[in-house]
C-alpha cells in the first residue's frame, strides 16, 4: 500500500506523541487545542503539517530513531524528558536555538535557577525555567501587539 502525504504526516505525529511520552488523553487535548479536532483523521493535510512543525519545535521529531539521554542524567530529582522538551520548545519560541548548550539558555538558567549549567537543573529548577520562559514569551507577544 502506498503511503500518501497525509498518512506520512499522521505517522510523524504519532512518533512525536510516543517520544514525548504523551498518554492518549493528553495527546487528544493537545490536538484539539491546535486544530479543534480530536483525531488526526479529521484534519486536513495543512493542519497535519502544522502539527508536525509544532512537534519539531518541541524537539520530538529531531534525529529520527535516536534515543538521547536528558542533559542532566536521569536521577530521581532530575528533570524528565518531557520537562526538557517543554523547556527547550519554549526557549525556541522565545528566539533561542532550543538547545541546552545555547549560551543564551545557559545564561537564562544561571539567572533564574541559580545553576552554572543547565545539566545541573533539578525538577524544581526546570519548572522555574519553564515559568520564566512562559513569562518572557508573554512579554514578547504583548510587546508585539502594542
Amino acid at each position: 500500500m502506498k503511503r500518501t502525504g497525509k498518512n506520512r504526516l499522521i505517522q510523524l505525529i504519532k512518533i512525536g506523541q510516543k517520544r514525548l511520552g504523551w498518554e492518549d488523553d493528553l495527546y487528544r487535548a493537545w490536538l484539539e487545542r491546535h486544530t479543534g479536532k480530536r483525531s488526526c483523521k479529521d484534519c486536513s493535510e495543512a493542519e497535519l503539517s502544522a502539527l508536525a512543525d509544532e512537534l519539531r519545535d518541541l524537539g520530538a521529531l529531531d534525529q529520527a530513531g535516536a534515543v538521547t539521554s536528558p542533559p542532566g542524567g536521569s536521577g530521581p530529582d532530575r528533570p524528565t524528558r518531557r520537562q526538557w522538551s517543554a523547556a527547550l520548545g519554549l526557549a525556541k519560541k522565545c528566539g533561542l536555538t532550543g538547545k541546552p548548550d545555547d549560551p543564551a539558555f545557559v545564561t537564562f538558567c544561571k539567572r533564574i535557577a541559580k545553576v552554572e549549567n543547565p545539566r545541573f537543573l533539578t525538577r524544581d529548577g526546570i519548572s522555574n525555567i519553564m515559568n520564566g520562559l512562559e513569562r518572557w514569551l508573554r512579554y514578547k507577544q504583548n510587546k508585539r501587539e502594542k
